[in-house]
C-alpha cells in the first residue's frame, strides 16, 4: 500500500505513522481523541465521514488535510483542538456547527 491509501499521522517527536485500515469511508468516533502527540493528520481519498469527537482534545493538532471525498464532519469532531490553525475541505461538506468548537486559532480554507 502506498501513503495515499493510509491515514498519515505526524507526531510531535517528528515521526510519521501510516495507519492502514480495511475501510476508510468513516473515521470512527473518538478514534484519536485526547492524543496530545499528534500535530498533523492527512486523511486519504475515500473518507466520507468523520464521526463525532474523532479528534476531540488533540491539543497539539495544528493541521488537518481532508480529502475531496469527504461529505460530513460530525459534532465536536475537532472540539478543543486549541492549536488547530489549518483545516481545508470542500464547500459541499456538511459540517456540524459544533465540529470546531474551541478552535479559536482556526483559519478555514474551504475549496469550491
Amino acid at each position: 500500500m502506498n501513503n495515499n491509501s493510509k491515514i498519515l499521522v505526524f507526531l510531535r517527536n517528528k515521526t510519521t505513522k501510516g495507519i492502514e485500515r480495511s475501510d476508510y469511508s468513516i473515521i470512527d468516533e473518538n478514534i484519536f481523541s485526547g492524543r496530545e502527540d499528534v500535530v498533523k493528520i492527512v486523511l486519504p481519498e475515500g473518507v466520507r465521514e468523520i464521526e463525532h469527537n474523532a479528534f476531540e482534545d488533540c491539543y497539539n493538532l495544528q493541521e488537518v488535510v481532508l480529502p475531496s471525498s469527504l461529505e460530513r464532519i460530525g459534532e465536536e469532531a475537532f472540539a478543543n483542538c486549541i492549536n488547530l490553525v489549518h483545516a481545508e475541505y470542500c464547500s459541499n461538506v456538511d459540517v456540524n456547527p459544533t465540529a470546531f468548537n474551541g478552535c479559536q486559532r482556526l483559519q478555514y480554507k474551504v475549496e469550491k
